[in-house]
């Protein structure tokens, strides 16, 4: 005998319902963090009914799925946007040390470490991200290749996610050192180059 599966039906991709669902969700776990991050208080957030989440989001993994990728749509447009700044380097390194989304981060990579769905998720967009920066710091600043653009890129990153991330501890020392290093090698990088005569 055949059996038959049936699929529960889901709400809108687009509908304003959903998207305040994720608003809740990332406002949860951005202010109190992963053990608040339940259904009924990401509903309460929302000022909506519990059942009404799972008729948009079949588990909560797949709202936490839904909030990375809106978090992941929010920082290529900024790195659109710093591309287009008069200051693309510059504007690259305020992105990546950009404090306001340390907290979130940090939890959606708590989370990504006991959901392999999630780290997945995470981990590709990281590595999309990644080869972005890597192409835009080629076009900018290593016309001779990529692997000095990334070396370039892991540096900047992880430098930038450090201060943040002490900052957010209160741990600052060598952090206004490492900036004023970081500040003339964006002043020197960004002074346009002389041409011999």
């Amino acid at each position: 005998m055949d059996t038959v599966v049936q699929t529960r039906r889901l709400g809108l991709e687009g509908s304003q319902t959903r998207a305040r669902f994720i608003d809740a969700a990332e406002e949860v776990l951005r202010d109190e963090g992963l053990p608040a991050l339940t259904a009924r208080q990401v509903a309460a957030k929302a000022g909506l009914k519990t059942q009404l989440l799972y008729y948009y989001f079949r588990t909560m993994d797949d709202l936490i799925l839904a909030l990375v990728r809106r978090v992941n749509e929010r920082r290529l447009v900024r790195f659109e946007a710093a591309l287009a700044a008069p200051e693309p380097l510059r504007a690259l390194w305020e992105l990546n040390s950009d404090p306001t989304g340390a907290a979130l981060a940090s939890e959606l990579s708590s989370i990504a470490t006991h959901r392999e769905a999630i780290r997945a998720e995470i981990v590709r967009s990281a590595e999309n991200f990644r080869a972005l920066q890597i192409e835009a710091v080629s076009r900018l600043l290593v016309p001779d290749g990529s692997r000095s653009a990334a070396g370039i890129v892991m540096i900047a990153v992880a430098l930038a996610r450090m201060i943040v991330s002490e900052a957010a501890l209160g741990l600052t020392d060598g952090h206004a050192e490492a900036l004023v290093i970081v500040e003339q090698m964006l002043d020197r990088l960004s002074t346009p180059k002389q041409t011999a005569p």
